[in-house]
């Protein structure tokens, strides 16, 4: 379950960056310019750095709070409200590109997309796991 958890998170939360990334490209007047291709690559790597830093630092993956739901869940919003506002005020420090407003508002909210509809099927999934354990205990 932690191995799908973690896996689920990163493919999606890249998912999630390269969606505003797209939909930021929109509102730019022009096509991309180089200097503005190499701010994405480097705020990419901060986008990961700084989520895998969250991650860790409340131990989202960690065994201790894999084995409650409630854990996971509120593990995950703390994580959540810790990575975007450090992530958002590092962006707009180091890297300011035309399209940047529009570029971190579709992130904030694809990212909040994702983690309330991730977080409803993991629940799902794990309760869905509970029972059928439970009824096979309950069977022998």
């Amino acid at each position: 379950m932690k191995t799908s958890l973690v896996l689920m998170d990163v493919i999606c939360s890249n998912m999630a960056f390269i969606a505003a990334f797209l939909f930021s490209r929109l509102y730019w007047a022009t096509s991309m310019q180089e200097a503005v291709l190499s701010d994405v690559y480097s705020v990419w790597v901060l986008f990961n750095l700084v989520a895998l830093v969250a991650a860790l630092h409340l131990r989202l993956y960690a065994n201790s709070t894999i084995e409650r739901l409630e854990n996971v869940l509120r593990a995950t919003w703390k994580s959540v409200i810790t990575f975007l506002p450090v992530f958002i005020g590092c962006t707009l420090i180091e890297h300011r590109f035309y399209g940047v407003g529009y570029f971190l508002g579709a992130l904030v909210g694809l990212v909040i997309a994702y983690v309330v509809l991730s977080r409803f099927l993991f629940a799902y999934v794990y309760t869905a796991l509970s029972r059928r354990h439970a009824t096979a205990f309950h069977k022998k």
